[in-house]
């Protein structure tokens, strides 16, 4: 490989074998290089590959100020989420991510903390997304010695389920906030406690949260025309389908939405489930 750019003493930019550019990173890869010259390949650490020029460059803008030692602690970070999560992360977690990292230990060497107001709403709603920012606090102690506290872990949390969704950083701070009101819209319509710890809640909170990246970015199932099945379930469901129907007053005057009646019915079918198993 060639260098093309040199963004700073240890990254630079190249073209892989097909030609598309890639940003490489590796302690004094650039230092005292020009552009032309070949690449060590014995101090490449990390190479990046995003999906689009665009993306590429917005990376070279983040990462060209923030310390190496940085950068290694987000890239291990993100390659311990995509073990855990399936490796269905949008590529722009590293745009995101090593960004936040730099942020985040900014303000720990200021003594700035901030509290995170939806810490229940994801450890509760993001289980897995969770303990991802919980160890990612473990690899920042091991690698950088800073020990932030549990609120961080869920800031963290935040950007893998942005990945994950493929939604706005907005859009996934509503989502956990839109689920709450739905469970308390429920539970109250029905006067039930959902049992937190049953199958039939983890599969309703599943659902809840492909709703809600849905209808808060506008890309809601649209109604067909089976007009037997939603005439079924609105005649079978009659105080499920009544429940659901408050749900999406609710959420158009609260959140601005309109939901459609294809998305009402199947958010009946999840409401009759949950509701059938309590204890």
């Amino acid at each position: 490989m060639k260098i093309i750019k040199i963004v700073n003493n240890n990254i630079v930019t190249s073209l892989d074998e097909q030609n598309r550019e890639i940003i490489v990173m590796g302690r004094g890869l650039g230092f005292g290089r020009k552009p032309g010259m070949t690449i060590d390949d014995g101090k490449v650490e990390k190479v990046f590959r995003l999906n689009s020029a665009g993306e590429n460059q917005k990376l070279v803008d983040i990462i060209q100020d923030i310390p190496l030692e940085h950068i290694k602690a987000a890239d291990q970070i993100i390659e311990y989420a995509k073990n855990m999560l399936g490796e269905k992360l949008k590529e722009t977690i590293y745009l995101s991510l090593i960004d936040h990292i730099d942020g985040a230990i900014e303000r720990y060497e200021n003594q700035i903390q901030f509290a995170n107001p939806l810490l229940w709403e994801i450890k509760q709603y993001y289980p897995s997304e969770f303990k991802v920012g919980v160890q990612s606090l473990n690899i920042l102690k091991k690698m950088l010695g800073i020990e932030l506290p549990v609120d961080e872990a869920a800031f963290i949390a935040l950007h893998f389920i942005t990945a994950e969704y493929d939604t706005k950083m907005d859009v996934t701070f509503d989502i956990p906030r839109l689920i709450d009101d739905i469970i308390a819209i429920v539970e109250s319509e029905f006067s039930i406690k959902i049992n937190k710890e049953s199958i039939h809640y983890e599969r309703f909170i599943t659902h809840l949260k492909f709703f809600a990246a849905r209808v808060l970015q506008a890309k809601q199932m649209p109604d067909d025309d089976d007009f037997l099945f939603r005439n079924m379930i609105r005649d079978q469901y009659k105080e499920s389908y009544a429940c659901a129907q408050k749900i999406r007053q609710h959420l158009g005057e609260c959140y601005g939405v309109e939901i459609s009646e294809e998305e009402v019915v199947y958010l009946t079918v999840h409401i009759k489930r949950v509701t059938m198993h309590v204890d």
